[in-house]
C-alpha cells in the first residue's frame, strides 16, 4: 500500500503561474504579457502544470525563453 501524500498537491521547485511571471518581468525592463509567455510555451514545448483553473510553468524555463527574445529585438 502507498503512503498518501499529507499535502494533496504542491507545485514543484519554481512553477509560478504565468500572471505572477508576468509581473516578475515587468520589473526588467522588458515586461511580457500573458500571452506572450503562452506563445513562448508553445513555440519552446514547455511542460506546464494545471491547477486550481492555473496555468504553471518553470520560471526558469521562461527565463531562457525571455532572454531569447531580448536577444532577438537587439
Amino acid at each position: 500500500m502507498a503512503i498518501q501524500s499529507i499535502v494533496p498537491y504542491t507545485v514543484a521547485g519554481d512553477m509560478m503561474t504565468l500572471e505572477e511571471i508576468s509581473n516578475q518581468l515587468k520589473t526588467t525592463g522588458h515586461p511580457a504579457s500573458v500571452s506572450t509567455i503562452r506563445r513562448w510555451i508553445e513555440r519552446d514545448g514547455l511542460r506546464t502544470e494545471r491547477y486550481r483553473r492555473r496555468d504553471y510553468v518553470s520560471y526558469s524555463d521562461i527565463l531562457l525563453a525571455h532572454q531569447e527574445a531580448v536577444a532577438r529585438r537587439g
